[in-house]
C-alpha cells in the first residue's frame, strides 16, 4: 500500500509525464501533413540532379514501381503510381525513422536503468532539439534526411514515459495510468497535424527574405514552432520531473514497514525468471506482428480514400481527426475504467477482434453502394484497436519486469526498450510492404487478407500472451489461513 505522500507524488509525476509527452507529440505530429508538399518542394528544387540523395531515392522508387506495375494482376490506375511517388518516398522515410528506433530503443532503455530515467530523457530531448534545428534550415533534401536520422536516433520520450509511469504505479493501476500515453497520442494526432498545416502557410522566406541566406525556406515556420515546443518541454522536464528509477524500491520498503512484515511477496526464482523471459519474448513477437499489420493497413487509408472516394486533403484530415477523437474517448472512457475488471490480455483480444471487423468493413467499402458508411464503420473499429492493443501489450510487458531479479533482461528500462524496438521493426516494414500488396492486388484483397491475418494473430495471442502477473504476489490472508491449518 502507498502512503498518502507517495500517492500524491505518483499523481504529480504521472501528470508531469502526460503534459510533457503531449507537448512532445504536438511537435512530432506537426510534420505529418507536410510530408507530400515538403517532398514535392525538394523534388522541384533538385529536379534533374540525379547525383543527389533525392535523385537516387527516386530512381529506386522507379525500379520498385516497374516491378509491381508489370504484374499481370495489377489494379493500379493509369497515372496512379506517378501521383503517389511522394507518398511512397514519405513511407520510406517513415520506415527509416522506425528502423532507427528499432536499433536505438534497447540502448536507451539500458542507459535509463544505469543513469536514471530523467537524465536519459533530457539527453534525448537535446537530440530532438538538434534534429528540429537542422530541419529549420533544411533547404535541401539531404539536410532534411539528416534531421530525420537524428530524430530517429533521439526519440525516446514514449518508451521513457512508459518506464517512468511503470516506476511510480502499482500493477493494479498501471494500465489505467498508461492509458494516458494513448490519450496523449490520440489528442496530438488529432490537433498536431492541423497546427502544422496552419503554420506551414506562413512562408518565412517571403516574410523575412534576409534570412534566406542562412538556409530559411518555405517550411521553416513549422520547424520553428516544433523547436519552440521542444525547448519548452525540455525546460519543463528539467524543472518539474524528479528521478523515478528508485521509486519502486521506496514503495516496496513502505509496504513492508506499514504492514509489520505481515505481507510477503514470493521470492524471485529461476523458474519465475525463465517464465517471465519467455513471456517477454512472446509479447515482443506479438507486438512486432501487430505493428507490421496495423501500421501497414493504417498507412494505406490515404490510398483508399483517394482511389475509392476521391477524398480531398480536407476530407482526409476530417477522417483522421475523427479516428483520433474516437481513440482518445475509448482510452479515457472505456480502457481506464474497464481494464482493471477484465485484465490487459482480454483488452488486447478485444482490440484485435475489433481490428478484424474494421478491416472487413474497409474491404467491403470498395464495392459497397454506400462506401462512406462502411469506411467510417471500419475507421471506428480501428480507432478502438488503436486505443487498446498497444497500451495493454505494453502494460503486460512492464508487468513481467522484476526489480530484484539478478537477470538484467528483466530490468524495466531494458525490457521496455527491447519491447518497443520490436514494435518499431514492425512499423518499419509494414507500410512499404502493404503498399506494394495494395498496388498489385487492389484494396479489397489487401484488407481481406489483413483481416484473415489478424484472426490468426488473435489466436496466437490467446495461446501465447501471458495473463496478468499480479497473481504472483501471495495473498497474506491465504498465507495466514494455511499456517493456521497446519
Amino acid at each position: 500500500m502507498m502512503t498518502k505522500a507517495q500517492e500524491i507524488d505518483q499523481k504529480r509525476i504521472v501528470g508531469i509525464v502526460f503534459k510533457a509527452l503531449l507537448i512532445d507529440l504536438f511537435a512530432f505530429t506537426i510534420i505529418l501533413p507536410l510530408f507530400p508538399r515538403l517532398l514535392n518542394y525538394y523534388q522541384s528544387e533538385e529536379i534533374g540532379h540525379q547525383e543527389t540523395v533525392l535523385g537516387y531515392a527516386l530512381q529506386v522508387l522507379e525500379q520498385f514501381k516497374h516491378l509491381i506495375m508489370t504484374n499481370q494482376h495489377t489494379s493500379v490506375k493509369t497515372g496512379y503510381a506517378d501521383k503517389w511517388d511522394t507518398v511512397l518516398l514519405g513511407g520510406l522515410i517513415g520506415s527509416l525513422f522506425s528502423l532507427l528506433q528499432f536499433f536505438i530503443s534497447p540502448k536507451i532503455g539500458r542507459a535509463s536503468d544505469r543513469l536514471g530515467r530523467r537524465a536519459v530523457l533530457l539527453y534525448t530531448m537535446v537530440g530532438n532539439i538538434l534534429s528540429t534545428l537542422v530541419w529549420l534550415f533544411a533547404h535541401s533534401f539531404s539536410l532534411f534526411l539528416v534531421a530525420r536520422i537524428i530524430a530517429g536516433l533521439s526519440e525516446g520520450n514514449v518508451q521513457l514515459s512508459t518506464a517512468i509511469i511503470s516506476d511510480v504505479t502499482t500493477p493494479e493501476k498501471r494500465s489505467r495510468s498508461l492509458a494516458l500515453v494513448g490519450i496523449a497520442f490520440a489528442t496530438a494526432f488529432t490537433v498536431g497535424p492541423a497546427i502544422g498545416a496552419w503554420f506551414a502557410s506562413i512562408d518565412l522566406s517571403v516574410s523575412c527574405p534576409s534570412l534566406v541566406k542562412f538556409g530559411i525556406y518555405p517550411y521553416s515556420m513549422a520547424a520553428f514552432v516544433g523547436l519552440v515546443l521542444l525547448v519548452v518541454e525540455t525546460a519543463y522536464l528539467y524543472i518539474a520531473l524528479p528521478e523515478t528509477i528508485h521509486f519502486r524500491q521506496q514503495l516496496e520498503a513502505t509496504a513492508s514497514s506499514s504492514n509489520n512484515n505481515m505481507e510477503t511477496t514470493e521470492p524471485i526464482t529461476l523458474q519465475m525468471i525463465q517464465t517471465r523471459l519467455m513471456n517477454l519474448e512472446h509479447l515482443k513477437q506479438i507486438m512486432c506482428a501487430f505493428s507490421f499489420l496495423f501500421s501497414g493497413m493504417e498507412f494505406t487509408l490515404v490510398f483508399l480514400t483517394f482511389d475509392v472516394l476521391d477524398y480531398s486533403h480536407m476530407q482526409q484530415g476530417k477522417l483522421l481527426g475523427f479516428m483520433g477523437i474516437v481513440s482518445a474517448l475509448i482510452q479515457g472512457g472505456y480502457v481506464r475504467r474497464r481494464v482493471q475488471k477484465v485484465g490487459e490480455k482480454m483488452m488486447v483480444l478485444q482490440g484485435m477482434l475489433s481490428c478484424v471487423a474494421g478491416l472487413y468493413c474497409l474491404a467491403h467499402c470498395v464495392k459497397a453502394s454506400n462506401p462512406v458508411a462502411w469506411l467510417y464503420a471500419g475507421v471506428t473499429c480501428l480507432a478502438f484497436t488503436s486505443g487498446t492493443v498497444v497500451n495493454c501489450l505494453t502494460s503486460l510487458a512492464s508487468l513481467q519486469c522484476h526489480e530484484k531479479s539478478s537477470n538484467d533482461a528483466l530490468s524495466k528500462g531494458r525490457a521496455l526498450g527491447e519491447f518497443r524496438s520490436f514494435g518499431q521493426l514492425g512499423r518499419a516494414l509494414g507500410p512499404i510492404s502493404t503498399c506494394g500488396f495494395y498496388w498489385i492486388f487492389g484494396p479489397g484483397a489487401c484488407y481481406a487478407l489483413g483481416a484473415l491475418v489478424m484472426v490468426g494473430l488473435t489466436w496466437i495471442t490467446v495461446m501465447n500472451a501471458p495473463s496478468n502477473i499480479r497473481a504472483i504476489t501471495i495473498n497474506p490472508v491465504v498465507v495466514k489461513k494455511s499456517k493456521k491449518a497446519e
